[in-house]
């Protein structure tokens, strides 16, 4: 999920190989001919961060890095986006293909963008920073940048336990709060316009359970649980150039 990887087994220190870290095995879950629980939650999340979307923007041109089989871009109305998907996985090339998801948007001019996703996949790209600027060239004067199911390191569960679900240790290669992207992005040039951290109204939701899951963990019995602040979206927007429509 980086810019352009090599997809070779790593020759030296530094190199990765992301072709063994995103193998048939990881998109076993996507490809099941019977669509498992988790497969079904994560279909009604894609929903719900899609409405969100709309609230900023609702046509255009979108670009989600990191896009995995193309699943979130498929609910993307097709009469009004145009869609773009960046993947490093042969067999998610494969099947962006198939689907009609240009795999190339590398070849498009900056400022040709409305809307550029990262919906987690940061914290898997070994330069995110590059990606994020990569990103920001992307976006037309008043185009949005879109972080979505992106763990968040300033909430109280990973204050606590330095750990949260969502983070896959052999895939990860930084993490983030919100205090931590509203910098890099306000620094980029970047207007934050809303983060939100989704838990309540989202289908892996169970409070009473994750709260007595939380007071568990508290008292020192490991487990794994949803929980308000573990995840969090940010909304961000280029700025219109003054005298610009």
């Amino acid at each position: 999920m980086a810019s352009l990887p090599e997809l070779s087994s790593p020759s030296s220190v530094g190199d990765i190989d992301y072709a063994g870290l995103y193998d048939e095995q990881f998109f076993a879950d996507y490809l099941a001919e019977r669509p498992s629980l988790a497969f079904r939650q994560r279909q009604a999340m894609y929903r719900q961060e899609l409405q969100r979307i709309t609230r900023y923007v609702d046509s255009g041109r979108v670009v989600d890095v990191g896009c995995g089989l193309g699943d979130f871009l498929e609910l993307f109305d097709h009469a009004r986006w145009q869609r773009y998907g960046i993947e490093v996985a042969p067999l998610a090339l494969h099947v962006l293909q198939a689907r009609g998801i240009d795999t190339n948007p590398f070849r498009e001019p900056d400022e040709s963008f409305d809307l550029v996703i990262f919906r987690g996949t940061i914290h898997h790209i070994d330069e995110p920073m590059v990606a994020i600027k990569r990103g920001i060239r992307w976006l037309r004067p008043g185009g949005y940048m879109v972080f979505l199911a992106t763990p968040n390191i300033g909430g109280v569960c990973y204050r606590l336990f330095q750990e949260l679900p969502a983070i896959d240790p052999p895939r990860n290669f930084m993490q983030v709060s919100d205090r931590i992207l509203r910098m890099i992005l306000e620094n980029l040039g970047m207007e934050v316009v809303r983060f939100e951290f989704p838990y309540r109204e989202t289908p892996y939701a169970r409070p009473v359970h994750d709260v007595c899951s939380f007071l568990l963990r508290l008292a020192g019995v490991k487990r794994s649980f949803p929980f308000w602040g573990n995840m969090l979206e940010c909304y961000a927007r280029r700025p219109v150039r003054n005298g610009a429509r």
